[in-house]
């Protein structure tokens, strides 16, 4: 059978239908479920137990649910569940990105736990074949954008499960972790051989926010994973200065790429937020560098982010991080490690004044050459492992998760 979103049952494709569990998403047994920790970034889904309710597609991560013809991903790392009776299934997505702009998106599927080929997406409408010839029973397909919100945008349009069934998704995680960053963040490169990728800028296939330390965090704590990520921005300075879009006005966006959505923060609020940025604002910039943001500047609007960040989600715990790729050495005479490491140091001493000491410092250690192996400089697998764990050695008896 087919379901578009526009047709399909209320709440199927409506985001809250996953961000939170429910009452009717208790687990019972069923024991020709399928599924398995997808091992990327997020909540485990559990083959022993069936979730109980109605037929719904499972929404993670920010989507744009304005269009009815279906709900738009944008920010990497938003992951579609679909949990079925049958043995077929087929994606209609609609990847859409500007001409002259790089694109389109990657997706990656998991069936059952196990990750399938990547799944390179086509610009405009079109059937992507997820799962073909499964056995006959209960399966879970997961679809994970891997590829930042600039390289493209994915509407589900509908989603085909050929004459089988429809079912509950699986529970979503009790724990909800947000990372907020630029490229050390996105897992931007992380799939190249550095120190150049040819066109690393215009290409998905060495982005993989699955592989960055934020969503292996959130495996690591058996944690659903908003990643709020994207290359290139700062506080005050985008590393292209002709970009005056910097990471505090994406932030309250559902879609990135466009300014008219507006993300309900209310909606889905996690318990934890590392927010890991700041090397674009003392980088040199592009096309023509006019100089690094002040140490004053960049400090003020760190401290209004981590006011933004506290109205919007009251009991989360803070964590502020440079990145470790982040050096006083390059460029020189900027001191960009020693700025933003000040910058971090004056916004958690600012909020524990006014009585917030949920706000902390962390510092991963510095990167290595060895580690340095993706594009441009950037991570590559083992950076984004080793920074994960060392975050959560921080952030796990901070707030009790092991």
């Amino acid at each position: 059978m087919r379901w578009s979103c526009a047709s399909l049952v209320v709440g199927a494709c409506v985001l809250a239908c996953s961000s939170t569990p429910s009452e009717g998403d208790a687990r019972t047994r069923d024991n020709d479920a399928g599924g398995g920790d997808d091992g990327g970034g997020g909540g485990s889904v559990d083959g022993d137990v069936a979730p109980q309710g109605p037929p719904a597609i499972g929404f993670i991560g920010r989507f744009d649910t304005r269009d009815p013809a279906g709900p738009k991903a944008a920010w990497p790392g938003t992951r579609i569940v679909i949990r079925f009776r049958g043995t077929d299934v087929t994606v209609r997505f609609d990847d859409q990105f500007d001409d002259g702009k790089p694109g389109p998106s990657e997706w990656d599927a998991t069936i059952d736990g196990a990750l399938q080929p990547k799944l390179p997406l086509v610009k405009g409408p079109h059937d992507y074949d997820v799962a073909k010839g499964l056995a006959p029973g209960v399966h879970v397909v997961e679809l994970y954008k891997r590829s930042e919100s600039q390289v493209g945008v994915t509407q589900l349009l509908g989603v085909d499960v050929h004459g089988g069934t429809l079912l509950a998704p699986p529970p979503a995680s009790d724990r909800r972790v947000e990372i907020i960053g630029d490229s050390a963040a996105t897992g931007f490169g992380v799939d190249g051989v550095g120190p150049s990728c040819p066109g690393a800028n215009d290409a998905a296939m060495y982005e993989n926010f699955r592989e960055s330390w934020g969503a292996t965090l959130g495996t690591l704590f058996r944690a659903d994973v908003h990643g709020t990520t994207y290359s290139g921005k700062g506080l005050v300075k985008d590393i292209w200065r002709p970009d005056t879009v910097v990471m505090p006005l994406l932030f309250p966006r559902a879609n990135p790429e466009d300014d008219t959505s507006i993300q309900d923060l209310g909606a889905w609020r996690p318990h934890v937020v590392v927010v890991m940025i700041g090397g674009n604002d003392f980088d040199v910039g592009l096309p023509v560098d006019d100089g690094p943001a002040t140490l004053d500047d960049f400090t003020t609007a760190y401290k209004t982010l981590a006011m933004t960040l506290r109205a919007a989600y009251p009991d989360a715990q803070l964590f502020l991080a440079p990145s470790p790729t982040l050096s006083d050495d390059a460029p020189m005479g900027r001191a960009s490690r020693t700025n933003v490491n000040a910058a971090i140091a004056s916004v958690v001493a600012s909020r524990a004044a006014a009585g917030d000491p949920r706000v902390h410092a962390v510092e991963p250690s510095l990167a290595t050459s060895a580690e340095t192996t993706g594009c441009d400089g950037h991570g590559g697998r083992a950076f984004h492992v080793r920074v994960a764990g060392e975050l959560a050695a921080v952030i796990g008896p901070s707030v009790g998760w092991k």
